[in-house]
């Protein structure tokens, strides 16, 4: 099921960074990973991730990184 806000959200990716926000468990994340690109998902709850996020060392050359939870990390 496509979202109304998916052609909104593409478009505006091709420019600028684009914030998703909202209560648990209203399909952010779905969303995010619904939008056909070539993206890396981190989510700083998992361990592995987290350890990505703090070094930097995300995969620069695909079009969209999405980072959940990452209110939780420090500063």
């Amino acid at each position: 099921m496509e979202r109304t806000l998916t052609p909104y959200i593409a478009k505006d990716l091709e420019t600028k960074m684009v914030l998703l926000s909202g209560p648990r468990q209203v399909g952010k994340t779905t969303l995010s990973q619904a939008l056909n690109m070539k993206l890396q998902y981190l989510n700083f709850d998992s361990e592995e991730h987290r350890k990505i996020i703090l070094g930097k060392t995300w995969d620069r050359s695909l079009e969209l990184i999405v980072f959940d939870e990452l209110h939780k990390k420090p500063k």
